[in-house]
């Protein structure tokens, strides 16, 4: 495919390694990529790639410019690039990134927010789109309360 990056040039770019026999126990922050085969309790955060293998278990929040789950993850995930979710792959948490992909039989329960440039929070609403929608509200309320409608006239 074009512009897809295979493993080896994703793998090249590695500089750290907690190995599959490793236990972590705290955060980890690295400014290159990370490849997580072992088990870290706590955050991951890298500014090169993140990959979590097959054998892999991450308890935390992980953050990459792309990442690529193989193992287990239990927290949220952000990722400024791609996140893929392989078929040995699980993640339970939150996700957001610009572009998400989930394998056959890859594992995710979470919310997803995709191409996060200029989203806004769902919560946060101005007091005039309120007052409208309560004011639309009452006025289609008044209408059949009055038999205006259309479909009374009959």
């Amino acid at each position: 495919m074009l512009g897809k990056k295979t493993t080896e040039q994703v793998n090249a770019k590695i500089s750290s390694i907690i190995g599959a026999d490793m236990v972590v126990d705290g955060n980890i922050r690295a400014k290159e990529g990370v490849r997580v085969e072992g088990s870290v309790t706590g955050d991951v955060e890298t500014e090169g790639a993140l990959i979590i293998s097959a054998s892999g278990k991450v308890k935390g929040n992980v953050k990459g410019s792309s990442i690529f789950i193989g193992g287990s993850l239990e927290g949220d995930l952000t990722s400024g690039g791609r996140t893929e979710v392989v078929s040995t792959g699980k993640v339970i948490g939150n996700i957001r990134t610009k572009s998400l992909v989930v394998d056959e039989n890859g594992v995710f329960q979470g919310q997803c927010t995709m191409n996060t440039e200029g989203i806004t929070a769902p919560s946060v609403q101005s007091s005039f789109e309120k007052t409208d929608d309560k004011k639309e509200e009452q006025d289609s309320q008044k209408d059949n309360n009055n038999g205006n409608n259309k479909w009374n006239k009959r």
